[in-house]
């Protein structure tokens, strides 16, 4: 991703919400209406509107690193754009879904977050001049709409973990990723030269990856199921 995420830990989960985009495949391809102001919805989730502003200041934080690329075109920045609202509705969907599900963030937490995060350390503790400072020269926001921005990531996270706790292997599945692992190992013999003093590790991977896949299907569920009660509206001009 770009690396003022890895540096200041950007408040969207662009990285990790990027994996459940397939489950919200609606969003068509286009710019957002012109005429419309910074604090117009580009889109609503149950209500709770996506402001246009919002969403142009995350494609732009997204955008620095690709247009560093030989090949970034139009079609990139169009792709980007597609991706982040994506982004944005998938977070806006969880951090929702886990307030419903009676799971919280408290103002411990984000205090917790902020005072650890090197962002805001000036090598003897936390700075509460940078803090302001990184806030609104890199994220241009002020402290309140940071902190609301971690909370959703951080309700949005708890939900995710919970979906992945929620979507254990079974026994039967288990059985069936030791079959396949060993259909590899015999089909593959490089492959099975490679793994073999560390089949366990491959098996583990396989089954972090059902999980993965079942995670994500029950995200798309409970998508489906907003979608199909018309709780998301896109304000959006292919």
């Amino acid at each position: 991703m770009i690396s003022i995420l890895n540096k200041y830990k950007n408040p969207i989960l662009i990285i990790t919400i990027l994996f459940f985009v397939g489950s919200l495949g609606f969003v068509g391809a286009g710019v957002f209406m012109e005429e419309y102001g910074p604090n117009a919805a580009v889109a609503k989730v149950d209500g709770e509107p996506i402001k246009y502003k919002d969403f142009l200041r995350n494609v732009e934080l997204v955008s620095q690193k690709a247009r560093n690329q030989e090949d970034y075109t139009e079609d990139t920045e169009k792709a980007i754009r597609q991706q982040v609202l994506q982004a944005m509705i998938t977070q806006e969907t969880m951090a929702q879904a886990a307030e419903k599900f009676g799971i919280g963030v408290s103002d411990l937490e984000i205090g917790y977050e902020i005072k650890n995060s090197p962002a805001f350390n000036d090598g003897n503790g936390f700075n509460k001049n940078a803090y302001i400072w990184v806030v609104r020269n890199q994220f241009h926001l002020n402290p309140a709409e940071y902190e609301a921005q971690l909370k959703k990531e951080k309700l949005a996270s708890k939900f995710q973990n919970t979906l992945i706790l929620a979507a254990k292997v079974t026994p039967q599945e288990e059985k069936l990723l030791k079959e396949e692992t060993d259909k590899v190992f015999a089909s593959d013999k490089e492959a099975a030269k490679k793994l073999s003093s560390d089949a366990d590790t491959a098996q583990a991977a396989l089954q972090l990856a059902a999980i993965q896949v079942k995670a994500q299907d029950l995200l798309k569920s409970y998508s489906d199921k907003i979608n199909g009660e018309n709780k998301i509206k896109l304000f959006y001009k292919d």
